[in-house]
C-alpha cells in the first residue's frame, strides 16, 4: 500500500511540474512567501535596549529583614 502511494503521488509531482502554467504559480506562491516573511522579519526587529547590572544593594534594597537577636554587626 505503501509503495502504491508513492509511486501515484510522485506520478502526479512529475504531471504537475511538466504543467507550465503549474510552475508558473508555484514561482509566484514562492516569491509571495518570500515578500511576506522579509516584510514580517523587518517589522519584527526592534531596538535592543542595553539592561543596567543592578548592585545587590539594589536588588535587596526594598526587603526587610528580621531583627538580629544577638545585635552583633558583620
Amino acid at each position: 500500500m505503501f509503495w502504491e502511494t508513492l509511486e501515484r503521488v510522485n506520478r502526479l509531482r512529475q504531471e504537475a511540474l511538466a504543467n507550465p502554467e503549474f510552475v508558473d504559480s508555484a514561482k509566484e506562491h514562492e516569491s509571495a512567501l518570500k515578500s511576506e516573511v522579509e516584510s514580517t522579519h523587518i517589522a519584527l526587529k526592534k531596538p535592543i535596549k542595553s539592561k543596567k547590572v543592578k548592585t545587590l544593594a539594589e536588588v535587596y534594597e526594598q526587603s526587610q529583614f528580621g531583627t538580629n537577636p544577638t545585635g552583633v554587626q558583620h
